[in-house]
């Protein structure tokens, strides 16, 4: 039996796996698949909301609390696991909406400022990460910090009596705790009963083969994102399909972001597509994160719904899940 179950092993359920086992707490963290091998992998690695003042309070706070922290952070996990996360505050171009009145408010009230731009403007503040190796050293990372991982466990159901959980049953066996906290992402709804429902959002992305240094910063238009990888990588985002859990990718997508790609950069023009992918973000119908207590299990906690910016918010939704579950 373990002190708290952790449901999920995405960023955000392994970001709480950490916090928990710091805070002392014995954690075993339970994923369908892999951990870090879904929404957290497949994503940009953007540490910013994309278009903040589309979002609620929430997001933003947890998003700026997590941006203050996450260069440390990744210090950490480097030193901790040996897999460098490849933190890079190389600022985001975003080519349209800045000079909405949403935006001129939002940026006076969070006193962000930005550069001139001949394309448009330069928000200094923005880093990325390259998350399949952010997820790689934080696995090591909790593992060392003796957090006991379960992959290819489907949760089935939550074992409940009266207003408490008792543990969980899945496709392998019981597990038992305290207190459990679902990280499910878009599969929340599976296991869940939630006043807001939380779906999957689909993206696919593909990334290009260029040379290192041909894109100084991230580029952001329309919706869709160009994102310089240390290694001269150049990943290409990401399209918004809610189509259920299909993971079909096609072509006439891929070669939509390879024309976003180079109509932005006309070098990336005969740039090499290396791979193309999907994945499923945890949208929910409000457009509003849950990270909180359960309203019927008085030892159920909830960190979900976090759509776009899983990874830009995880460190701070992880240290308020912990302080609740500690509460």
């Amino acid at each position: 039996m373990s002190d708290c179950i952790v449901i999920g092993g995405g960023i955000i359920g392994m970001m709480s796996a950490r916090m928990l086992a710091i805070s002392g707490a014995e954690v075993t963290l339970i994923d369908q698949r892999e951990c870090g091998k879904e929404s957290s992998w497949a994503g940009g690695g953007i540490i910013s909301p994309l278009y903040p003042w589309q979002y609620d309070d929430l997001t933003n706070d947890l998003s700026f609390e997590s941006q203050a922290i996450y260069e440390a952070l990744c210090d950490d996990l480097h030193h901790s696991s040996g897999v460098d996360p490849q933190y890079q505050k190389s600022g985001l171009l975003m080519m349209d909406e800045f000079e909405s009145s949403e935006a001129k408010a939002w940026m006076k009230r969070y006193h962000i400022g930005y550069d001139r731009h001949v394309d448009g403007a330069l928000f200094t503040h923005v880093a990325s990460v390259r998350n399949p190796r952010l997820l790689q050293a934080l696995k090591a990372d909790i593992i060392q910090k003796g957090v006991k991982i379960v992959e290819h466990t489907q949760v089935e159901n939550l074992i409940t009596k009266e207003d408490r959980v008792l543990g969980v049953h899945t496709s392998k066996s019981d597990f038992l705790a305290d207190k459990v906290i679902t990280c499910a992402g878009a599969w929340s709804e599976q296991l869940l009963t939630l006043k807001d429902e939380i779906f999957p959002m689909k993206g696919q992305m593909i990334v290009l083969k260029a040379q290192v240094g041909e894109i100084p910063h991230v580029i952001l238009n329309q919706g869709r994102y160009i994102i310089p990888r240390a290694d001269g990588k150049i990943l290409i985002g990401s399209t918004m399909e809610e189509v259920g859990f299909n993971r079909d990718i096609d072509d006439q997508t891929k070669q939509s972001l390879h024309e976003f790609a180079w109509q932005h950069v006309p070098a990336l023009k005969n740039a090499e597509i290396e791979y193309h992918w999907s994945g499923f973000r945890p949208a929910s119908r409000s457009g509003k994160v849950i990270v909180a207590k359960d309203e019927s299990y008085q030892n159920l906690f909830i960190n979900t719904g976090h759509f776009r910016n899983g990874l830009n918010m995880a460190p701070a939704s992880a240290n308020k899940i912990t302080k609740l579950v500690n509460e």
